[in-house]
């Protein structure tokens, strides 16, 4: 619900995340399926390290989509920061505090703009945002969680190396230990792929409690407001042919 004469920002920025999600699980199909070279990897000058490194757009893409994905979360948080009202610095959003009154103290409390709320699809977003990055919850928690959350820090500020088959270490090893990089997060090809499968099935459910969750709260305000006159928002779908 928008008030009279307000531009409603929050449909352009649900159409954005529903956009990301589909040409991210575009890229992430791409860079499964495309076993051709590409172009644009000719006469690029790659030295062989000998532990069965995995260079070439195809991975790039999968790459390329876990972090679309994995952006998904904050910028759900960002949504319902201006959405709920709560009031949180705009750099201070992360999809695993915007639920928390105060995200430093122990034990963290949930904002009050959400415990009363009998909004089901809500609760099971903020389940999510626990069973991925809650760590008083690691004994419980998505047993992936963690190896997610490792790998989009790697991604994104030091060094992810991808292998076709990643060697087993066995402590003391001269030569499995010989060929370790000893700087990279080292993670199969086949073992990134399906994490970043298992990622866009929680960003799309996310996307899903979302919207169910806006529409049961969107219920409720109207059942809340006063009568008035409400003036019902023409929107016009985007047509497939001016998607370019």
């Amino acid at each position: 619900m928008t008030a009279n004469g307000q531009f409603p920002p929050l449909i352009g920025f649900f159409n954005q995340m529903k956009q990301e999600y589909a040409s991210g699980r575009w890229l992430l199909y791409e860079g499964l399926y495309v076993r051709s070279v590409h172009f644009s990897n000719r006469k690029v000058a790659l030295i062989n390290t000998l532990d069965y490194p995995s260079y070439g757009l195809a991975v790039e893409k999968v790459k390329a989509a876990y972090r679309i994905a994995y952006s998904i979360f904050d910028k759900i948080a960002f949504f319902l920061n201006d959405y709920a009202t709560l009031g949180i610095k705009a750099r201070d959003v992360y999809f695993k505090i915007v639920w928390c009154e105060n995200p430093h103290r122990k034990p963290r409390a949930i904002r009050h703009e959400f415990t009363p709320a009998r909004n089901w699809p809500l609760r099971g977003l903020y389940w999510l945002s626990k069973d991925l990055f809650d760590p008083e919850l690691q004994g419980v928690m998505e047993p992936e969680a963690q190896d997610l959350y490792a790998i989009r820090n790697k991604l994104e500020h030091s060094y992810l190396k991808v292998h076709e088959m990643l060697l087993p270490r066995s402590g003391g090893d001269p030569i499995s230990d010989m060929f370790a990089d000893r700087l990279a997060y080292s993670i199969a090809r086949d073992d990134l792929q399906a994490k970043t499968i298992h990622l866009y099935r929680l960003a799309r459910a996310a996307l899903i409690y979302l919207s169910l969750g806006m529409h049961r709260e969107e219920e409720r305000r109207r059942a809340d407001k006063t009568p008035s006159l409400i003036a019902p928002m023409m929107l016009y779908p985007w047509r497939d042919q001016d998607k370019l």
